[in-house]
């Protein structure tokens, strides 16, 4: 049902698009949201018409309406090739988005897990510098190869590094690089850099939860010595 709103000039109706900011996606039915993937109607018919004319051809199931075919779609009286790609493109990002969210949760939780995670970089030719973004319960949220070089000093720059962790609503980082010598043994850079990084995260909220360097069969943890203080 279209919601109905009391003006001074009288009674007037929503648009989906209006319903939406009051009401929020979830507030809206099945024939408003696919009005506002539409966008338009046709000839003597509005859009929340039209919608319905959609929804009514394949029995008011979704399911029916993603299974259907782009030229079946398009078919219909006032959609076409671009409306019915906007309707197919609508139920591909849902699919997309369930896949995503069915994947099992990678929990980086201890330093092994780290390396572990991190194998590919054991071999590694030059140092690279990646990030791991996770979200409160130590659950991987993505990860980033920032840098690739062999200058510990512009291997982590926190601007870059925190703008991620923003970015993806992260609730800590894991720093991790590798060194191509095959020895994790950590640098005076390597420890400079750890500190500076660390406080810049406590400034802006963001716990670095260790910072791991990956050799050819072993690593160092910094949280596991005790350079970076126990994560809260």
């Amino acid at each position: 049902m279209f919601g109905i709103i009391f003006t001074q000039g009288g009674y007037g109706v929503l648009r989906p698009r209006e319903r939406m900011k009051l009401a929020g996606s979830e507030g809206l039915s099945n024939a408003e949201l696919i009005a506002i993937i539409l966008r338009t109607g046709k000839k003597g018919k509005e859009v929340n018409e039209l919608a319905k004319e959609v929804l009514d051809k394949f029995d008011n199931s979704l399911r029916s309406l993603s299974n259907a075919s782009l030229d079946e779609i398009a078919s219909l009286g006032g959609i076409g090739l671009a409306k019915a790609a906007s309707i197919k493109a609508a139920f591909e990002l849902g699919k997309r988005l369930y896949a995503e969210l069915s994947k099992p949760r990678i929990v980086l939780d201890n330093p092994s897990s780290v390396f572990e995670f991190c194998h590919d970089m054991r071999l590694c030719e030059k140092e690279i510098a990646r990030v791991i973004l996770l979200d409160s319960r130590l659950s991987l949220i993505t990860y980033k190869d920032v840098t690739v070089g062999t200058n510990n000093l512009t291997l982590f720059h926190p601007r870059d590094i925190f703008r991620l962790a923003v970015r993806t609503n992260a609730i800590g980082v894991i720093l991790v690089h590798n060194h191509p010598s095959g020895d994790p043994s950590p640098s005076k850079d390597d420890e400079r850099v750890t500190t500076s990084v660390v406080e810049a995260g406590k400034i802006l909220g963001i716990k670095v939860i260790d910072h791991i360097i990956v050799g050819k069969s072993n690593y160092y943890s910094f949280r596991a010595n005790g350079k970076i203080r126990e994560v809260d």
